[in-house]
């Protein structure tokens, strides 16, 4: 009974216009062709879309070291030109103080610092 039944499923695919457009040689070689282009290729398109993404990502971390190279620059330029700011920058950077002075950092529950106040002990400020 089951043989009559695939059979006839069989007969009736095979008059069928779509099933015989889909057993056409150059349709086969051609899903063929594409199934490798796709999947199967080093030089495939979901290769291609990922090097596009890493291309963009790289991009981005171009302009972002752009963007930081330039602010190095005009901070070096600003403590090369400026004695105050050198000084300020030390200060602030290094914890840099004076004799006089006193340096409080605190530092929070995540273990980041923060730049304490600093007390000038000259004047009793």
């Amino acid at each position: 009974m089951l043989k009559g039944l695939f059979r006839r499923i069989r007969e009736k695919l095979s008059r069928s216009v779509a099933f015989g457009f889909v057993w056409n040689k150059y349709v086969l070689v051609t899903i063929m062709f594409l199934v490798v282009i796709i999947f199967l290729d080093n030089n495939s398109i979901i290769n291609y879309i990922s090097n596009l993404r890493t291309v963009a990502r790289q991009s981005e971390q171009i302009r972002y070291y752009e963007k930081s190279i330039k602010q190095a620059d005009e901070q070096l330029k600003e403590l090369q030109s400026n004695r105050d700011s050198l000084e300020r920058f030390a200060r602030e950077q290094y914890l840099f103080h004076r004799d006089d002075e006193d340096v409080y950092i605190i530092r929070s529950n995540d273990g980041s610092e923060n730049q304490g106040y600093r007390k000038d002990t000259r004047n009793g400020r």
